[in-house]
C-alpha cells in the first residue's frame, strides 16, 4: 500500500470512530438537574443542587452540590451514625409509593477518606454493598459519583434524587433531599427492550 492510500484508510478509520462516537453522543439522554433552596434544613450537609445522567463512558453520573464547602470529616460522627450523601435510584419501584431500589453513597472509611459505594436496598435488612462508585471532588462544595449502569441491574429508566444526613442524627430533621420529597427527577436510560 502506498503512502497516501496509507493516510487515506487511517484518516477514514479515524472519520469512521469519530462518527460512532457522535452517534452514540446524539443518543444519549440530556441530563436531569433539580435545585434545592439553601437553608431550608438544619445541618452542616444542606444541598443545593443534583444532576444526573448517562457519561460518554456509558456509566451514571451524578453531581452533588452543598451549600457550603465540606470534607470527609464532616461526615464523621462523634457518635451515633456517620453522615453521608447519597444518590437514591428507583429502578423497579416508582416514587414516592416505594423506598428506592438502590443507594450510592459516599461515606468515609476507617482512615478518613471518601469512599464511594452502591448499595441495593432490602426488606427488613441493612442494605447490601454490591458495588463500587468512582468519587471525585470538583470543587469544595461538590462532588460526583460515577458507577456502572451493571451495579444497579442495567434498567432502561430510573428516577433518582439526593439526599444527605447530618453525622451522628437520627431524626428527618437532619435529612435534605433534592429534589424535595416525594419528587424525584425521571431519566430514560435507553429505550426498553421487547
Amino acid at each position: 500500500m502506498s503512502r497516501r492510500g496509507g493516510l487515506a484508510a487511517a484518516l477514514g478509520t479515524a472519520l469512521a470512530a469519530g462518527g460512532a462516537a457522535a452517534a452514540v453522543a446524539a443518543t444519549a439522554p440530556q441530563p436531569v438537574a433539580a435545585p434545592d433552596p439553601k437553608g431550608d434544613v438544619r445541618s452542616t450537609l444542606d444541598l443545593t443542587r443534583l444532576s444526573f445522567e448517562r457519561a460518554s463512558d456509558g456509566r451514571l453520573r451524578a453531581a452533588i452540590t452543598l451549600a457550603a464547602e465540606w470534607g470527609a470529616d464532616t461526615l464523621v460522627a462523634r457518635s451515633g451514625p456517620p453522615g453521608s450523601i447519597c444518590l437514591k435510584l428507583w429502578t423497579v419501584s416508582q416514587p414516592p409509593d416505594a423506598p428506592p431500589d438502590y443507594l450510592v453513597c459516599v461515606t468515609t472509611d476507617k482512615k478518613g477518606d471518601l469512599r464511594g459505594s452502591v448499595l441495593k436496598e432490602r426488606a427488613n435488612k441493612l442494605p447490601e454493598r454490591v458495588g463500587s462508585a468512582d468519587v471525585a471532588r470538583p470543587s469544595g462544595r461538590s462532588v460526583t459519583l460515577r458507577f456502572s449502569q451493571t451495579a444497579v441491574g442495567r434498567p432502561a429508566r430510573v428516577a433518582v434524587g439526593a439526599e444527605s444526613t447530618r453525622p451522628g442524627c437520627t431524626r428527618g430533621s437532619c435529612i435534605d433531599t433534592a429534589p424535595d420529597a416525594p419528587n424525584a427527577l425521571p431519566l430514560t436510560l435507553r429505550k426498553a427492550e421487547t
